[in-house]
């Protein structure tokens, strides 16, 4: 069940960010679930296991997605502060 779900999550995310998203924090709540699905599958695989891999892996990718958070709020609240603004439009480099 645990698999379905994070499959769902997972997938429900990709779909979400395949759309165009007019907000940067917008990205990174799609992001934060996107982490969220790939804990959630890898402890649900491992869950078997009777070595502690998928434990120190869920772990670390805690401490990663933490990290992700951190630096994507930061770079909001700087570019929110230089620009004016937190549009995805304001963040394009290349005009498409």
């Amino acid at each position: 069940m645990c698999i379905v779900i994070s499959v769902f999550v997972f997938g429900y995310s990709l779909v979400f960010l395949s759309r165009f998203v007019p907000h940067f924090l917008s990205v990174l709540l799609v992001f934060e679930f996107l982490t969220l699905g790939a804990i959630l599958l890898t402890s649900s695989l491992f869950r078997g296991s009777s070595n502690c891999f998928g434990l120190y892996l869920c772990i670390i990718m805690l401490v990663c997605s933490v990290a992700e958070a951190v630096l994507g709020l930061s770079l909001l609240v700087r570019c929110s502060r230089r620009r004016g603004n937190s549009s995805t439009k304001a963040f394009r480099f290349i005009g498409l």
